[in-house]
């Protein structure tokens, strides 16, 4: 009586098995086998030909619980649907799919629990470029009618299930080519529910070609396994992709525009925004986490049969699997193997376990950081952020009235634009990867800037940075006609400290542009921000205790309503807000808790910037703010540190006004944490 395990082999007198999946493993997975008199079995999967023929009485199976027999293409039907209800009275819930002798597949489910219910899902051929999927329920009291003979009351529905679809490029403008193909997918059947970040990564197999741009995506969709195939085949060739495997220029694993797969497909039904519909009688199976289907064709297998060796599939999946943002992942969340019967996390964790304790030393240490995927955001003209180390952002204020260096730069004649340009390019030669150029003050209390007058401080700035490097510039506003018009500019990042709530077209503005967002957390505005009302995270005394789970799910909505309006999570960059309606205590906690806080936004890339802040002043007596790069230092560093997944990404970034000083610090800190 093995519990949870997997068996490779024939078998027969199978006696209380419980959650068992069976193959035999002699040329390839999932091949011919025989099982016979199983009884109590729960929750199994049978794969092959199975001595379960058409006419076999079903009670030999007596007491089978949510049992999936699925045979191979071409092999004879399996228990078809023309067995009374009396002589599978204890066949609850299961499940079978059968192929007919043209590789074409049908599929019959059973409910035996009281009157017949019988679900019958046709999957047809696609007409044209498009699939078509029929459902049909029929409901009769009759526990023999079959066939036409119980569509009487049959009535046609929409089912909706969840699937796991990995995407890559690396051909061309790697990003755009990941977009449009997701553009392309019909949203009547397909609904794209949420994104994983992205990954560079060294090709696999085939090694003598570029880097691949990868990530995965979660959908909902009402097509069947065969027609989201279709769809993806359809969407590659759009693309450009050669997709005809016998062609004479095909290279299994080569060079690809786009690359489109199916991970998982989920048995559940869903209620159309991503729950279990647990009234659903067309859901396949049980309605537990591990609810994948398992199936094997001659032309698509699920889950991914190359899956689990693979780091730029799982890390992306482990993404989906942390995506709501918790401290804890609860076993209800876990994206689950239905093979393996492992999460995701699981799955790569031993992989970078198995890296990590390779025995043949710096040789294959190097090659598996050659290997290694790396977290990147895309940027407009098919560049990208790399987060393989910790980023500074030097801050470019041409303001007059910023708390720190307000008035020292400006766009008031050219010969200032030129000072405010030399200025930048110092900050890229002191190792600044990203310019964030900002024309309105948000300091505590400051008062609003004219759209007419931010858009005359920050457009030539933009412009003659752009002309002499190509450095990734951010643009420091609230204002959505401001975001656009520095985008058109050259810039290619919004960093808007209202986190989208300042500017009720922002976020579309943004998710128009397709470029990325730094989303920060603030309360009321910089006239208000510092009111007790705006600081206070839970007990009055205890303010620290509540400020990061406080920050955390508001900085999470205000993902939600960003993914809402386009902006995918892979573009999404979020920061807590050091100094923004949080008091002495809250921004300690915040920066002590950086990793925790982390965890809670589901892995999203950070940004922190404290350079130079009243707590800093208040903490060591400076009232100076250009004399606290020292504690701003301190303050970053605190924030510098592997992420929680364990695939060592750094996934920061550092806002701050001394670039030379901070570069330093990192490097030398990085460097220390990095020694074996």
């Amino acid at each position: 009586a093995p519990n949870d395990g997997i068996l490779l082999g024939t078998f027969k007198r199978n006696i209380a098995f419980k959650h068992i999946h069976q193959y035999h493993h002699r040329r390839r997975p999932y091949s011919s086998w025989a099982v016979r008199n199983g009884w109590a079995l729960e929750n199994s999967t049978l794969f092959g030909s199975t001595t379960i023929k058409s006419g076999t009485n079903p009670s030999q199976y007596l007491a089978s619980r949510n049992l999936n027999v699925i045979p191979r293409g071409g092999d004879a039907p399996v228990l078809e649907r023309n067995v009374s209800a009396s002589s599978s009275k204890d066949l609850n819930a299961g499940r079978i799919i059968s192929h007919n002798k043209n590789n074409s597949p049908k599929a019959t489910e059973t409910n035996m629990s009281g009157p017949s219910n019988i679900i019958t899902t046709n999957f047809h051929e696609p007409v044209g470029n498009r699939s078509m999927h029929t459902t049909t329920t029929t409901n009769s009291t009759d526990s023999s009618a079959t066939g036409t003979g119980a569509s009487k009351n049959a009535k046609s529905k929409k089912t909706w299930r969840k699937a796991y679809i990995a995407v890559g490029s690396n051909q061309g403008s790697l990003y755009q080519n990941i977009a449009t193909s997701l553009s392309l997918l019909p949203s009547s059947t397909i609904k794209l529910l949420r994104t994983s970040h992205l990954r560079l990564t060294s090709p696999m197999y085939v090694t003598d070609q570029p880097q691949f741009l990868n990530g995965a995506v979660e959908i909902e969709t009402t097509l069947s396994p065969r027609e989201l195939l279709w769809e993806l085949k359809r969407v590659e060739k759009e693309m450009g992709r050669n997709v005809n495997t016998k062609s004479e220029d095909y290279v299994r694993f080569g060079p690809r525009v786009v690359d489109l797969d199916i991970i998982l497909f989920d048995e559940n039904a869903v209620d159309g925004v991503g729950n279990v519909d647990e009234d659903d009688d067309d859901s396949i199976g049980s309605h537990s986490s591990s609810s994948s289907l398992i199936m094997q064709t001659e032309e698509l297998e699920i889950p991914h049969p190359r899956m689990q060796e693979r780091e730029f599939v799982l890390a992306p999946m482990v993404d989906l699997e942390n995506a709501d943002g918790d401290t804890t992942i609860h076993s209800d969340q876990k994206i689950i193997h239905p093979i393996l019967n492992r999460s995701m996390s699981e799955l790569l964790g031993s992989i970078l376990q198995s890296n990590n304790n390779n025995e043949n030393g710096a040789r294959l240490e190097k090659e598996v950081d050659d290997v290694k995927a790396v977290r990147v955001i895309p940027l407009p003209r098919n560049r990208v952020l790399l987060f393989n180390e910790t980023i500074i952002m030097g801050i470019l204020n041409v303001t007059p009235d910023s708390f720190s260096d307000g008035g020292k730069y400006s766009s008031d004649n050219q010969t200032r634009v030129e000072k405010t340009v030399q200025a930048a390019l110092q900050m890229e030669r002191d190792g600044a990867g990203i310019i964030d150029i900002g024309g309105e003050s948000t300091r505590p209390g400051a008062e609003d800037v004219a759209l007419e007058e931010e858009l005359r401080r920050v457009l030539p700035v933009i412009r003659r940075i752009r002309e002499e490097s190509d450095i990734p510039i951010s643009i420091d506003t609230r204002n959505s006609k401001v975001a656009k018009a520095a985008i058109e500019a050259g810039a290619d990042i919004v960093n808007d400290v209202s986190g989208g709530t300042h500017d009720s077209n922002m976020l579309s503005c943004v998710a128009s542009m397709g470029v990325p967002m730094v989303m920060m957390h603030m309360r009321g505005n910089p006239k208000t921000m510092q009111h007790s009302s705006n600081t206070n995270y839970g007990d009055d005394n205890r303010e620290g205790e509540g400020v990061i789970a406080g920050v955390a799910k508001e900085l999470m909505q205000r993902c939600l309503e960003a993914e809402k309006a386009g902006i995918p999570r892979w573009l999404q960059i979020v920061d807590p807000g050091i100094g923004f309606a949080k008091n002495l205590n809250g921004n300690l906690s915040l920066l002590k808790g950086a990793e925790k806080l982390r965890k809670c936004c589901g892995n999203l890339p950070f940004l922190y910037g404290p350079s130079r802040k009243g707590f800093i002043g208040k903490i060591s007596g400076e009232d100076d703010p250009k004399e606290r790069d020292y504690g701003t230092i301190a303050a970053c560093l605190a924030t510098v540190r592997e992420s929680g997944n364990g695939a060592g990404e750094s996934c920061s970034i550092l806002r701050v006004h001394n670039v030379k000083a901070m570069k330093q610090a990192v490097l030398v800190y990085e460097a220390i944490m990095k020694a074996k």
